[in-house]
């Protein structure tokens, strides 16, 4: 029987996928490119099979696609855990998703520091759902529709979901044969929002915090919820165009094990997320 692989040509593996080049990776493990090269050619011959359809853009293969997915919830766990233990017990552990965290938490943070100077706040980014029972997080804020399953959980709607068209201000004269935008992880939103142009090609971007930056960049027209973007509207960043919004019964929500909120601080973090929310 063959030894399993290493846990080190593993991490190799998850930090080529998630930087996408072998020189970032190395950059990021303190490694050599080479050792990275090494690494993952030990790797695949260790597992019979190669990973990468094209090694040197770093594009996985489907087998290395479906290995890297398994695998990085794993090391998320691990590198979360050991943030956990240098932290020390003053920290709050938060999974979100990347557009929510860029365009509405951080800007926010500063008032965040106000209420919890002395507190660690660990922010992790993903769509999957999180097991808060075995996972190494405190709390998560996930987009969800009305009938989401929170058995055992504390759960607070932060917002519904409302969503507006928006440009950056100088598109304003010829907004409506601009360019739209999107983001792949929301597909549905240009047929979601009738009142907006549909002519033309899109540029679909990963996230939709990437499609912001492109929006305020003058690329185009985005489709986002208002609350995302309050702080680009009032620094005139965007502007809303077409004067139409469209009401969702989906939102964002916050979520806790009540085991957790025994802990003062949890319970802090939760208030001023609602505070927030709700404008004060």
């Amino acid at each position: 029987m063959s030894p399993p692989p290493s846990l080190r040509a593993l991490r190799v593996l998850v930090e080529v996928a998630r930087s996408g080049s072998a020189a970032s990776a190395a950059s990021r493990l303190g490694i050599t490119a080479s050792a990275v090269s090494h690494l993952l050619a030990e790797l695949e011959a260790q597992l019979g099979g190669p990973l990468f359809s094209d090694r040197r853009r770093a594009q996985l293969n489907d087998k290395g696609a479906r290995l890297v997915q398994r695998l990085d919830p794993a090391f998320q766990s691990i590198d979360m855990a050991l943030q956990d233990f240098r932290a020390g017990p003053s920290c709050i552990r938060l999974s979100t998703l990347s557009s929510f965290a860029l365009l509405w938490l951080i800007p926010r943070l500063p008032r965040l520091r106000q209420v919890l100077p002395d507190v660690d706040i660990l922010v992790s980014t993903d769509t999957r759902c999180v097991d808060l029972s075995l996972e190494p997080y405190d709390c998560v804020i996930r987009w969800v529709g009305p009938q989401a399953d929170w058995r055992g959980l504390d759960h607070h709607l932060l917002f519904h979901e409302e969503l507006i068209l928006v440009a950056s201000p100088r598109l304003l004269p010829r907004w409506q044969d601009a360019p739209r935008l999107g983001a792949r992880s929301r597909p549905q939103d240009w047929d979601l929002f009738h009142a907006a142009p549909a002519s033309g090609a899109a540029t679909i971007f990963e996230t939709r915090s990437q499609m912001i930056e492109a929006a305020i960049a003058g690329l185009g027209l985005a489709i986002i919820d208002r609350r995302l973007v309050e702080s680009a509207l009032a620094n005139t960043l965007l502007t809303q165009v077409g004067g139409h919004s469209l009401k969702r019964p989906e939102g964002y929500a916050f979520a806790a094990r009540p085991l957790a909120l025994e802990n003062k601080n949890l319970r802090q973090f939760r208030r001023w997320l609602l505070d927030e929310a709700r404008g004060q």
